[in-house]
């Protein structure tokens, strides 16, 4: 027979438990999926700087034409873990890069996989809303500074403390409208051309991003506005990225293509 004590501490653990499970369950489901995150000032495990290709090329005003859907494209790659940080910054053309006042934290994320679901869930819902505000913010500039992008996202990682884990991340098409990496949109580009390019650039290419592994996704995707572009000047644009990649850090991963959406999320 257990006794009272017995009884009362049972009692008190399934209480805990349950007021848990209670709290996360009326975070997630309060309608924000952002509630969740956890405080700015929490200390994060890693630090995962997301670009946004927010350029003309990725665009269209046309609700029946089909643009990049960089929400899917990061959802596949981007870590969803206990303590992940998230920095979500649009950029385009003229050094234009606009980082969050404040990063995402993902907020601790334990116990059996059933019970992570509905956070992990509210966290990649959560990261789709903010990749589609950097979309759809307005006052952009004209043109794609990729390399730009990549330089000012690592500066932004310096001041983290030595040891800290990184990572960026970046949703493009890949066509630089300025700078060494600028090409024609369309272009099959030859291993010559590649390596003619690569070279030309090594004055241009960020030093600051020098160990930090980078992951680029949807290069060869632009909106149905611009021209189509054949696999095989895809496939050449993505060995430039991975050549120009690899010659800037120490571990690269580029991804072509990416899925796409009707562009009625952003027109106007």
């Amino acid at each position: 027979m257990m006794t009272r004590k017995r009884i009362a501490g049972l009692l008190a653990v399934a209480c805990l438990a349950g007021c848990v499970r209670t709290e996360q369950q009326a975070q997630v489901g309060a309608g924000d999926p952002c509630a969740v995150m956890s405080r700015p000032d929490a200390t994060p495990v890693s630090t995962n700087v997301v670009l946004v290709d927010r350029s003309g090329s990725t665009l269209a005003k046309d609700p029946a034409a089909f643009v990049p859907d960089w929400a899917a494209s990061l959802r596949a790659v981007l870590p969803v873990r206990d303590g992940e940080q998230y920095l979500i910054a649009p950029f385009a053309g003229g050094n234009y890069l606009s980082f969050p006042d404040e990063p995402l934290v993902a907020p601790p994320i334990r116990g059996t996989s059933r019970k992570q679901a509905p956070l992990k869930a509210a966290v990649r819902d959560c990261l789709k809303l903010r990749v589609t505000g950097a979309v759809l913010k307005s006052g952009i500039p004209k043109g794609t500074d990729i390399l730009g992008a990549l330089h000012a996202a690592g500066r932004q990682l310096a001041g983290l403390p030595p040891g800290s884990a990184k990572h960026i991340f970046v949703a493009t098409d890949g066509y630089a409208s300025t700078g060494c990496a600028e090409i024609k949109m369309g272009r099959r580009l030859s291993g010559s051309d590649i390596t003619r390019i690569a070279d030309g650039c090594a004055g241009e290419l960020p030093t600051s991003v020098s160990g930090i592994p980078i992951t680029m996704v949807g290069i060869g995707t632009a909106s149905s506005k611009m021209r189509a572009v054949l696999p095989d000047a895809v496939t050449s644009l993505a060995r430039l990225w991975d050549t120009l990649c690899r010659r800037m850090t120490t571990k690269c991963t580029v991804v072509s293509g990416a899925p796409t959406d009707d562009a009625s999320a952003t027109a106007g």
